[in-house]
């Protein structure tokens, strides 16, 4: 995740004045990663296996059917704020993310320095990313703390914001690079571990660890739209706010998970 989103990110600002180059290389890159992957994966086909046909009786869809999928909040109460925390840290993430290159340009001003200034903040993020993916697990493990880390990483996210809102210059460029790359650090560690610790029914892991990865696709879907309306509303500005807010919620509603204790 952290060579990926940060790494690349790192690379691709060197194509700032060479867009078009840029779309070319990397959409070869991601053709031959896509190969790659395949290939690595080597997913057996399923198309001649005999499934057995059963006749069910169609029923209509009501609010019960709802229930049995997802159960209520009583039972799946620790899953759900999990999720909650999951799409407000995205939301507030992506939000700035998103928009990082007419942050430089249109709220900071940097003018010929904006490549230099997003390369700087996705190594910074690269750098954290490596290391919290490679000792955030360990320590987890090693003195039991799951909650408190996961719901830093949220909380870490809304101070970078918050800093870069109010100090608008080469410090707060790092001190939102070094909060940003603490957070994502951690939450891409041991994020997924929590959820598994949270599931409510553990003989449908699968079902409800794809619902909570949609919190991935639909937060990056759903960001730019947000940012887009908060920065016709308030300016650039605005977003700072959102994403503060947000990622504070989303950290809050780790704190409230009950059946993980620290």
């Amino acid at each position: 995740m952290a060579l990926g989103n940060n790494g690349f990110n790192v690379i691709g600002a060197l194509f700032l004045s060479q867009f078009r180059l840029g779309f070319i290389i990397f959409g070869i890159i991601t053709f031959i990663g896509v190969l790659i992957a395949t290939w690595i994966v080597r997913e057996p086909s399923n198309l001649d296996e005999e499934l057995p046909i059963k006749k069910t009786k169609k029923e209509p869809f009501t609010l019960k059917r709802i229930s049995l999928i997802f159960p209520k909040w009583s039972i799946g109460r620790d899953y759900y704020l999990a999720l909650i925390g999951k799409l407000f840290q995205g939301v507030g993430n992506f939000a700035i993310t998103g928009y990082i290159l007419y942050i430089m340009t249109d709220f900071l001003h940097r003018g010929s320095a904006t490549q230099s200034s997003i390369q700087l903040i996705n190594m910074i993020m690269l750098i954290f990313g490596i290391v919290m993916g490679l000792v955030a697990g360990p320590i987890s493990d090693k003195f039991k703390i799951l909650k408190y880390p996961v719901a830093l990483s949220t909380i870490s996210l809304a101070f970078g914001a918050l800093a870069l809102f109010i100090l608008r210059d080469n410090m707060g460029i790092i001190i939102y690079a070094f909060a940003a790359g603490i957070g994502m650090g951690l939450w891409n560690a041991l994020d997924n571990l929590l959820n598994l610790e949270v599931i409510p029914d553990q003989n449908r892991v699968a079902f409800f660890l794809g619902v909570y990865n949609l919190g991935n696709t639909i937060t990056q879907a759903i960001a730019p739209v947000i940012a887009a309306a908060v920065i016709g509303i308030f300016g650039y500005s605005g977003i700072f706010i959102v994403s503060f807010v947000l990622s504070l919620i989303g950290g809050i509603s780790m704190l409230l998970i009950k059946s993980v204790k620290r």
